[in-house]
């Protein structure tokens, strides 16, 4: 056991002094008064029999003398809440999630006591990270709603967007459109005082327009799409730039504009050294299915792009199959055999509610193509049921268009818009 002076000197003279006791009362088995004295003092540091005699000459145990004061023990506990998040860091470095939310489990419970709103505040906001990687969109839900509704993020305008857009992207990536809109909304309202080119500000006019685009506001879509690009040049970040340019393609795409593949080109070229992997697959897929469902003559090299990155492991096999079935239908050349191959190998169970039903009108698509009608048309009941649950109106409106007119699909292509 470690004494600590003056810490325990000045516990001792406060314990003797409120029993009554002199410092000769405390006297005994080789202990003096004067010894007692500089103790107390702090310029002696008693051995551990001495203390010991101290102690029971005091009436209490050796450990509540040598318990370090309050503002030690907060430094102590501020210290060790610090080492916890240092090492959360370290473990999602190595890609051990499991034990990098643990550890911040651990220091968001601990840090409820004692005054660390700040520590828990952080800790809180790397364990939404965290969750994501883990697939625990529940948790990650609530951690987030925690967060949007903490004190200190009622009283920053730059953290009460953060939370509000991450909230917003979570609810839209799980299907529930309505919810995306109302936090994408939030998001923006927040990040109006922010300066022009402010990263969040520019993610949360992001994320409101797929939200959008998505849940079929698309008058709203177009000119939020207009204004984002003129805030594109104010963006430092390359990445950030790529996903506004990405976004607004989407709007200018079904707006019925011609440029959405250029801008996606554009968007390409700024996000191609991103560290971002998943980023820059999601934004290969878009452009080789806008390419697919326009006609482009470099819809073939943009799928060979795709074919590339699940050649390498790193892509969906349902996104790859959507593509070859799209392919498939546009050709005009396959067979019905090739193209109920295609319909066959498409499985788009595993992917979240909007691209579930994008590929599963794909899906139809090629099982018409085959001239399998009654399997199309539960293809695309089921989509449209998918963009329903999901609040995506519009796309499920058009979906019951496709499968009471079969091939009514001219010009804007409203499947074929992939948003970041």
């Amino acid at each position: 056991m470690t004494i600590e002076q003056p810490a325990f000197g000045k516990r001792v003279r406060e314990s003797r002094r409120l029993q009554g006791l002199s410092q000769g009362d405390l006297a005994g088995e080789g202990v003096s008064s004067s010894y007692v004295s500089l103790v107390e003092s702090g310029h002696r540091i008693p051995s551990l029999k001495a203390a010991k005699v101290i102690a029971g000459r005091l009436g209490v145990t050796l450990e509540e003398l040598c318990e370090p004061e309050a503002r030690d023990r907060q430094r102590t506990h501020r210290l060790q809440l610090v080492g916890l998040l240092v090492a959360a860091r370290s473990s999602q470095l190595a890609g051990d999630w499991a034990a990098a939310r643990s550890q911040l489990d651990a220091v968001v419970r601990q840090a409820g006591d004692g005054g660390f709103d700040e520590v828990r505040w952080e800790a809180r906001w790397e364990l939404a990270t965290v969750l994501d990687r883990l697939g625990a969109d529940a948790e990650r839900e609530a951690t987030l709603l925690e967060l949007l509704n903490d004190p200190i993020t009622d009283a920053a305008q730059l953290m009460r967007t953060r939370a509000a857009i991450e909230l917003a992207d979570l609810y839209r990536r799980t299907g529930r459109l309505s919810e995306a809109v109302t936090f994408a909304e939030e998001a923006s309202g927040a990040a109006v005082g922010l300066d022009a080119g402010r990263p969040e500000r520019v993610q949360a006019q992001v994320v409101l327009l797929t939200a959008y685009v998505e849940s079929g506001e698309w008058h709203r879509a177009k000119s939020l799409g207009d204004a984002l690009l003129d805030e594109v040049p104010t963006v430092a970040a390359e990445p950030l730039r790529a996903c506004a340019l990405w976004a607004a393609a989407g709007a200018r795409h079904l707006g019925g504009g011609s440029e959405a593949l250029g801008l996606l080109a554009e968007a390409d070229g700024l996000l191609g050294g991103a560290d971002d992997v998943r980023l820059r697959i999601r934004l290969d897929r878009a452009r080789a299915l806008l390419a697919l469902a326009t006609g482009d003559a470099g819809a073939e090299a943009l799928l060979e792009r795709v074919r590339g990155a699940q050649a390498l492991g790193s892509a969906p096999t349902a996104w790859l199959a959507a593509l070859e079935a799209l392919a498939v239908v546009r050709s005009g050349e396959a067979s019905a055999d090739d193209a109920a191959a295609a319909a066959d190998a498409l499985d788009p169970s595993a992917l979240d509610p909007i691209d579930r039903a994008r590929c599963t009108v794909i899906r139809a698509r090629a099982r018409r193509s085959a001239d399998q009608e009654e399997a199309a048309a539960a293809d695309l009941r089921a989509a449209a049921a998918d963009y329903e649950r999901a609040g995506a109106v519009r796309l499920a409106m058009e979906t019951w268009r496709e499968l009471s007119a079969p091939g009514h699909v001219t010009g804007v292509d409203p499947h074929a818009v992939l948003m970041p």
